[in-house]
C-alpha cells in the first residue's frame, strides 16, 4: 500500500472550494472510473482497482489524501502529478 498526502492553501469561498474539488472527483470518475460522496466538507473517492481517497476541505486549506493498493502503486508518481496540477491550476 502507498499513501499520498498533498495540501494547498486557497483563499477561495466554501461554495468556490467545493466546485473545484467536485469538478476534481468528476475528472477523477471519468478517467479511471470509481465512485465518490460527500461527507461534511470532504470528498471521499474509491475505485475497486485498489484507491481510496479523501479531500477534505477548510475555510484555508485542501489537504487530499490518496490510498493506493498494490496495483495502483505503480501510478504513485502520475497520480500525484495530476493532482498536483489540477490543484495549482484550480485552487487558489
Amino acid at each position: 500500500m502507498s499513501d499520498l498526502k498533498i495540501k494547498r492553501a486557497h483563499t477561495m469561498s466554501p461554495e468556490q472550494i467545493k466546485t473545484q474539488i467536485e469538478a476534481l472527483a468528476d475528472k477523477l470518475v471519468d478517467k479511471f472510473g470509481g465512485s465518490y460522496h460527500w461527507q461534511g466538507d470532504e470528498i471521499r473517492y474509491a475505485y475497486s482497482g485498489g484507491v481510496n481517497a479523501s479531500v477534505a476541505c477548510t475555510a484555508s486549506d485542501v489537504e487530499v489524501n490518496v490510498k493506493l493498493g498494490m496495483m495502483m502503486s505503480m501510478f504513485k508518481g502520475k497520480i500525484k502529478s495530476e493532482v498536483e496540477e489540477y490543484l495549482d491550476q484550480h485552487i487558489a
